[in-house]
């Protein structure tokens, strides 16, 4: 389905919520064993080396991630009932619960700092399963994978010749930039704040769905 229009909050969003992956996924690498949040693909294959190695602790902490990942989808499904982004759902449900996971996550860093990243993992799994489709478009805003595929993709269709849906370019942009700057802003606040640097993915997403609400509440004023 061609994007006619992109509104301004649909971009908004994608950004944000890119930049909120981007913090805590940098934030996860820096504080325990260098470990990914926001995407399994590395976590899997280090799993399969881990089997293959007969490394016991390694095998059950890298499960354990990957299965709060999949948690975290659960939720967004739970709650949500559909992947299509639609203005009107609840998406503020989620955000929320992306917000408690990560201030769990940081409560528990110093007491647990391996297991309390598992509640990072569950958020990121909330927040990428929220918002997986937009108008035909394949929407990922924890891991740049799909993002750059997709932007490969058109750099190819253009040498061709071929045309390509500029919205739909910008869009990715927004995803890559986001997390971009999330992973920079991270790596500026670590080395002052420490394990509170996680406290700021987490006011930023309760933030964002307190933002949500207000507009979610002013849709359905409006639609009533």
């Amino acid at each position: 389905m061609p994007f006619y229009t992109l509104p301004l909050w649909v971009q908004f969003g994608a950004f944000f919520l890119a930049m909120n992956a981007g913090m805590v996924n940098v934030l996860g690498l820096v504080t325990v064993l260098h470990q990914s949040v926001s995407h399994m693909t590395g976590n899997v294959s280090m799993l399969a080396m881990a089997v293959l190695n007969w490394h016991p602790a390694s095998i059950v902490y890298l499960f354990c991630i990957t299965l709060s990942y999949v948690i975290g989808s659960f939720y967004s499904g739970l709650i949500l009932g559909n992947s299509h982004f639609r203005l009107g759902r609840l998406y503020g449900a989620p955000l929320s619960l992306v917000a408690f996971f990560t201030f769990l996550c940081w409560l528990l860093l110093p007491y647990f700092p391996r297991y309390a990243l598992l509640w990072a993992c569950v958020a990121m799994g909330v927040q990428n399963a929220m918002v997986s489709h937009y108008k035909g478009t394949i929407i990922r805003t924890t891991h740049l994978s799909g993002v750059l595929t997709d932007l490969g993709l058109a750099l190819g269709y253009r040498a061709r010749g071929l045309e390509v849906e500029r919205k739909r370019v910008i869009l990715h942009l927004l995803i890559l930039f986001g997390f971009f700057i999330g992973g920079l802003i991270a790596s500026l606040i670590y080395p002052l704040l420490k394990l509170n640097s996680f406290l700021v993915p987490a006011v930023f997403s309760f933030a964002l769905s307190t933002v949500y609400w207000v507009i979610y509440l002013r849709y359905q004023h409006i639609q009533n």
